[in-house]
């Protein structure tokens, strides 16, 4: 398997793993979103909790520059250390969150 396959596959085993987590409210719906030929993927919350509105994104990969970006991460969990048990290379893992200056001292990649 080469490099974008197996990153393609290592966000999608995540991404699952973390989308079998249901809330308590069964009006609320885990969604993911995988983009293999545009290299995206998400795991959305989507529902109601009574008349508020339940819209947002758990978690969110890019792949770019054969790079792994960690665009969201609404977790408590450490998911460029879970990538890294999962054999991606530290160094392809980008954490797009925060700006481009402060990626170099994250521990990551930078792109």
């Amino acid at each position: 398997m080469d490099k974008l396959e197996s990153y393609r596959s290592c966000i999608e085993i995540l991404l699952e793993k973390y989308a079998q987590f249901q809330t308590e409210n069964k009006e609320v719906e885990n969604q993911l979103f995988f983009d293999p030929i545009r290299n995206h993927y998400q795991f959305m919350r989507v529902g109601w909790k009574d008349l508020e509105r339940i819209y947002y994104t758990v978690l969110h990969f890019d792949i770019k520059y054969g790079k792994i970006l960690l665009q969201q991460n609404a977790t408590e969990s450490d998911v460029g250390q879970e990538l890294i048990e999962m054999g991606v290379d530290k160094e392809d893992i980008v954490l797009g969150l925060h700006p481009p200056y402060k990626r170099p001292y994250t521990g990551y990649g930078v792109a």
